[in-house]
Formats: C-alpha cells, structure tokens, sequence
C-alpha cells in the first residue's frame, strides 16, 4: 500500500538527496543498509535528542515528529551500538543511532554519554517512481583503483573524542589560510553525519567529501567496500587540482570501522606523505605508535589532549622521538616537521 506523508525533518545521512517534505511511502520495506525509512518519533529527551539536519544545522527532536532517515550500523564507544534489523515492517519500533539520522535496532549504549535512545515508529520506505530509495542510487560512482594522488595528510587516533575532527580543522586552516593552499578534505571511516564535513569547509577547505558520498551509511561493512569508497572520494577530490588532501579517519585504529583496512592497504598509504596522531594520554599514544609501526607506517606528529601540556609533550619528544604541540594555540612545530620531511616547502 502506497500513501503520501509530509515530512517534519530530513537527517543529514540524507544530504546528497534530500527528499521533498511532501514524499509517497509504501508498506513494502526492504531491510538493507541504506534504505531511507519514515518514522515518527515517540518522544523527546534531552540526551541524544536532537537530529542534524541536510543544511548541517541541529534541530530538536519533538515527539510526534515524521522523520526521513537511514537504515545502519553503528558500534561507537561513546555512543549507541545498533544494527539493521533483519526484517522490519510499519509500526515496528526502532531507534535513532546517531545525529546525522541513521536508524536500526539499539542493542547496547554507553550510559556514561546517553540515558537510552531515542525510540521511533516505522511508517513506511519512501518511493521513487517504483522503487524504494536507497542512498546508494545517488552516490558517486564507485572506483575500484586509486589513481595518481596528491600528497595526503592523514589523521587518525585512538578513539572516537580524541580531538580528530578539532585537529583537522587546524591543519587545514594552516595550509588553506595561512599558507593560501589549496587544499581538499575528506573523512574515509565512521558513521554518516555532516558537521565534520562542515568543519573541514569552514577552516578553508574549498572541497569536502566523505564515505557517504559513495553510498556508504558507516565503514561498518565489507572491506572491499571501505577500500573502494576510499578510492572513489580520493580520486573525485583529486579531479580538482588540490595541493594537499586532508583526511580524517575516524572512530580509532582499532575497532569495527575498518581503520585498519585501509592502513593496511599500500595502495592508500603509499600516497600518504605525513601522519598525524591524536591520543588522550601517553598510554595512548605509546600503543598507537607500536600498531603503525608494525603496519609499517610511521606517525610524524602527535597532537590532542597528550599534547596539551609538558606532561605529555616532554614525554613524547624524549622518549617516542615524535615532534607534537597542543595545535590549538600554535603551528610552529607542525610547519617545521611538515618542511623537515619535505611535505611543506620552506617560505
């Protein structure tokens, strides 16, 4: 059975397409990733209860609200683990998994960040002339090879609020304002929302994408799917002619998101001219740096909160050898170990 509905909210995973607020939905429901539901809130609360929208701005969620999302995956640390489920129906109640508009089934939350997730009844997939819309019918196209690139500056950490995103920002305001590069930015793991993108082009980055771009929901999925999303938003920025490329990696190098998959792919690294690594304490940033190295890589810097005072930074310098500084309130470091390994010419 097919009805029309109006729309009260559309969730960023829905940025590329977003949906007119007057939409047909049916009955007939495919459990998959990426398919875009319409649901309606059952009610509102404070934590976890606000739901980005396509123009990047949060909007509160009320109860009563008709909401277009996402089926996904998320297993985040600080947040809501959920899943799709394996069948799904009309008034079958799920759950908000995160800001950007993902929906599934919560099976566990860490109560230290959220007092339960937001539940949301099923009122049908939205239709497209005859099909059910999935994210994947307005993606990029996808590339299975990753094509000549210019230098990439990589960043990743230990965890998810670490301080990746706040570095990002920095190191691409660095390049793009005050050495008037041109730089892109993308983010190659997570889960879909928007406000990273958005940071990345409001510190200077004249083009931004991410895995959803590809079609993706999460990295919580197949690895040749991670690799090949990787590759298509790498070769899309390159089109543009950037000087640098800076990328984020999110959630941590260890866990579900397929960090590690594409550290391990030459492919991808062979282009990576510098990494930067982000951890909350020494602890962190000792295990971080013995995982790449067996990777064969090497971090050039370390930043967020284990760099915040002398504490860490001492630390860091005389016992790790890896140059770090608190980015925040300077760059002086990052631009000299940037021009040392020849990233960065010399003013």
């Amino acid at each position: 059975m097919e009805k029309s509905i109006k729309l009260d909210k559309i969730g960023s995973v829905l940025k590329n397409l977003p949906p007119a607020l007057n939409v047909r939905i049916t009955d007939k429901i495919l459990a998959l990733d990426g398919e875009v539901l319409v649901v309606k809130a059952l009610k509102s609360q404070k934590k976890y209860g606000e739901i980005e929208l396509t123009n990047g701005q949060l909007s509160k969620i009320k109860k009563g609200d008709v909401i277009a999302g996402v089926l996904g995956q998320r297993k985040a640390l600080e947040g809501i683990v959920g899943t799709v489920p394996k069948n799904i129906k009309v008034n079958d109640i799920i759950h908000i998994l995160n800001l950007g508009g993902v929906l599934g089934i919560a099976e566990s939350w860490n109560p230290d960040f959220i007092d339960t997730p937001l539940p949301v009844q099923v009122m049908g997939a939205i239709i497209k002339d005859t099909s059910t819309l999935n994210i994947r019918s307005f993606s990029l196209k996808p590339e299975a090879k990753l094509h000549k690139s210019v230098p990439i500056i990589l960043i990743l950490g230990t965890s998810m609020g670490v301080g990746k995103t706040t570095l990002v920002k920095e190191v691409v305001n660095l390049l793009a304002k005050e050495k008037k590069l041109k730089v892109a930015a993308g983010k190659l793991t997570g889960v879909a929302a928007k406000r990273d993108l958005q940071a990345m082009k409001n510190a200077g980055a004249f083009s931004v994408l991410s895995f959803l771009d590809v079609g993706l929901v999460s990295t919580i999925t197949n690895k040749d799917a991670v690799i090949t999303a990787a590759n298509t938003v790498l070769n899309t920025l390159n089109k543009e002619k950037p000087e640098f490329i800076v990328i984020e990696l999110g959630d941590s190098v260890i866990g579900w998101y397929n960090v590690d998959t594409l550290l391990k792919n030459k492919e991808f690294t062979k282009h990576v001219s510098f990494i930067i690594g982000c951890a909350n304490d020494l602890v962190g940033a000792s295990g971080l740096h013995e995982i790449l190295k067996k990777m064969g890589l090497k971090i050039d810097f370390l930043a967020g909160p284990v760099a915040n005072n002398t504490a860490g930074t001492d630390y860091l310098e005389q016992v790790l050898k890896i140059p770090c500084q608190d980015l925040r309130y300077g760059h002086e470091k990052l631009v000299a170990a940037l021009i040392k390994k020849e990233v960065l010419n010399h003013d």
